[in-house]
This record gives structure tokens, sequence and C-alpha cells, in this order.
């Protein structure tokens, strides 16, 4: 157990870590309480508090918005919890896990966690019929082949996107899953292809569901 914290707020950050881990989003306070039979909320407060005094989460008022830290992640993967970091940019020339790159760790599945991955937060709606809405985490499998018609992250000079892959002979197609929006053709050597979208993860807020 790390010494800045009670064992009491370890647990409560390792049971915040393991459900979004297994339901892919964070637990409300009235869970939090339940779990750990605490009957008043501003108990939880407390301990929410505490934890984001310390560094170790971020909230905002919104519903199940607490947020695990890299600081977080770091004590909880010593303590054995899966995770894969969040790539807040992803740039040409550079190596793609960079530590300059990297803005936190994410918790995610065991299973997950095992693979040569990572995971980004997608920005605009051109993947919204696919499932895959702004705001949302997506685990990106470097190791998958990519095949046609997967959805990818890619890289076009040096700017990030998620679409579906279709290489042709000499260009590659990358289709939006979004009626609105047209499909977009490159040279097939313009496009790095970073890796296959496995799984996504979201916080539930504004009347949004998973």
């Amino acid at each position: 157990m790390t010494a800045t914290i009670t064992t009491r707020q370890q647990k409560v950050l390792e049971y915040i870590a393991d459900i979004i881990e297994t339901q892919g989003y964070p637990p409300t306070i009235q869970e939090i309480g339940r779990h750990f039979g605490i009957v008043s909320t501003n108990g939880v407060y407390d301990h929410l508090k505490t934890l984001e005094k310390k560094g170790y989460i971020e909230r905002s008022p919104k519903a199940r918005s607490i947020r695990l830290t890299q600081k977080a992640m770091a004590m909880l993967r010593r303590a054995g919890g899966p995770a894969l970091p969040l790539v807040g940019r992803v740039a040409a020339g550079a190596p793609l896990l960079a530590m300059e790159n990297i803005e936190e760790y994410v918790p995610v599945r065991s299973h997950l966690a095992e693979r040569d991955a990572f995971c980004l937060r997608v920005a605009g709606d051109s993947m919204i019929e696919a499932g895959i809405l702004a705001g949302d985490i997506i685990v990106v499998d470097r190791s998958a082949k990519p095949r046609p018609g997967d959805i990818v992250v890619a890289l076009i000079d040096g700017e990030a996107t998620v679409k579906y892959l279709y290489p042709r002979s000499d260009t590659v197609e990358l289709r939006p899953a979004n009626q609105s929006m047209k499909s977009l053709m490159y040279p097939a050597v313009q496009v790095e292809v970073q890796g296959v979208v496995v799984a996504l993860q979201r916080n539930l807020e504004s009347g949004r569901v998973k």
C-alpha cells in the first residue's frame, strides 16, 4: 500500500478501478457507499475529496465523472491492476508510446491489458453510426493485422483519425460511420495504420448510455 493514503482509501480506489474495468464507466457515490457500507454520502465524499487532494482522482459535478489519474494507475499497477496507456496525441516520427505522449493509464479488462495496445480518446462524430461517440476511450491493438472493414486508428500527415479501413491496390479508403460525411481516399504510402480498435469505454453523462 502507498504511504500517502489509508488502507480504506486504497480499497475505494481499487473498487473504482474495478468498476471501470468491468462496466466501462465509474461508480456513483451511492454505489461506493453501498459497497463499503457507508451510510452517509458525506462519508464517501470525504474519501473522494482526500483521493482528489492527493492526486489520485479527478472529478467534475456530473454523475459518474470520477477519473483515475496517472498517479493512481501507477499505484494500481504496482498492486496488479490491469491498465493501458492513454495517448494524448499521435505524432508522426515519434514513438507512439513515448512518455511525453501518455496522459494517464486507463483501467481495462485483464485480457485487453495483455495485448500490445493503447487507448485513445475519440474526438468528433465521424463514427457515431458504429456506436463510437466523441469522448469515448477506444482500445487500439497494435499487434492485430488490419483487415478490410476493420475500424482502425490511422495517421495522416501527423493527425490521428478513426475510420473503417478499405485498402485498394495503391490507395486507401478511410470510411466514416456517418452518412453526412464522405469517405477519404489517400495514397497508400501516406497512411500509417497504428492499430485496430478492439474495445471502447464510455463515461455516462448528459443522458448518454453505454
